[in-house]
């Protein structure tokens, strides 16, 4: 084979590789669009259900609030992960879902929430007085 009969196949080769890599970026965009999705509708009634515990006076609830604020603000309120362990198997995967959610969502999950900003600020004062 010559140079000039390789060459065609080559750059043959090249499109299809660079068509199969952009199909393949397409479909992960896609992917990840339908779990934001569906992280939107999941993720704000996991949100809600840790606040409700969070409003409480338990150790369900002091986990609960860590759980959000650090979502809120993980430089603040670094999570321990030993804190999963010690909630509720429901509170565990709200809690996932909350974290999670955070990843994917356009905004911050607190401004989900009507009041959600000053609600975080009052957890926040709850952990520092605990402290």
């Amino acid at each position: 084979m010559t140079p000039e009969t390789t060459m065609p196949r080559l750059t043959q080769r090249l499109r299809e590789r660079n068509r199969e890599a952009l199909a393949a970026m397409i479909a992960a965009e896609d992917e990840a669009e339908q779990k934001r999705q569906t992280l939107d509708l999941e993720g704000s009634n996991a949100w809600e259900r840790l606040a409700v515990v969070a409003q409480k006076d338990s150790g369900q609830s002091h986990h609960c609030r860590r759980v959000l604020l650090s979502v809120y603000n993980s430089y603040a309120w670094p999570l321990d992960l030993t804190r999963l362990r010690v909630l509720d198997r429901d509170l565990q995967q709200a809690a996932l879902t909350v974290i999670e959610w955070s990843l994917y969502a356009s905004d911050e999950p607190h401004e989900y929430t009507p009041g959600g900003n000053k609600l975080m600020q009052r957890f926040a004062a709850i952990e520092k007085e605990e402290q």
